[in-house]
């Protein structure tokens, strides 16, 4: 597969098996973030190198994709995404689905983001799927305030119950 968007400064192409550690990089620097924000998302030991496993067995499948965003000095964002099938209740039997988003810190606001989500979009158009789906943190006003900007709506609500109290 080709590049997919490229422009002077930006470049959306497929990540490769080389581009994979300073993404986990990236990865680790919004997980932390998370996880700084919500116990929730608390990281196992080696978790970067978790990620990059899991990245890479991404890489060689047809129905998966991993984005690279490179600028001239470097990668500065990453889209993961597959094709995810619905439950057989459902009149659309699969829908694309991104599991993950990221941009470093420093480059946010400089049209990344929007450039790997049109990325996806085209990667899933071109496998003839007409949904998109996605799920982020509730709390996360920033990034909720991203899909809506690109014509997201919410679909679910997920809840958390702490079983390790009484009531919960």
């Amino acid at each position: 597969m080709q590049s997919i968007a490229t422009s002077q400064q930006l470049q959306i192409r497929p990540a490769t098996a080389s581009d994979l550690q300073p993404l986990a990089e990236i990865w680790l620097e919004m997980m932390t973030d998370h996880e700084s924000r919500d116990a929730r998302f608390a990281l196992a030991p080696a978790a970067a190198a978790l990620w990059q496993d899991q990245a890479e067995e991404l890489l060689y499948k047809d129905d998966a994709f991993v984005l690279a965003a490179e600028a001239r000095d470097g990668l500065q964002g990453f889209c993961v995404g597959w094709v995810a099938k619905n439950p057989v209740i459902y009149r659309l039997p699969e829908v694309g689905f991104i599991s993950e988003i990221a941009v470093r810190r420093r480059a946010k606001r400089h049209g990344i983001g929007r450039a790997l989500v049109d990325a996806a979009r085209t990667w899933f158009r071109q496998r003839r799927l007409t949904e998109l789906q996605l799920s982020t943190a509730v709390w996360n006003d920033e990034a909720r305030a991203f899909w809506q900007t690109l014509g997201g709506h919410p679909l679910l609500v997920r809840y958390h119950f702490d079983l390790t109290t009484t009531g919960g």
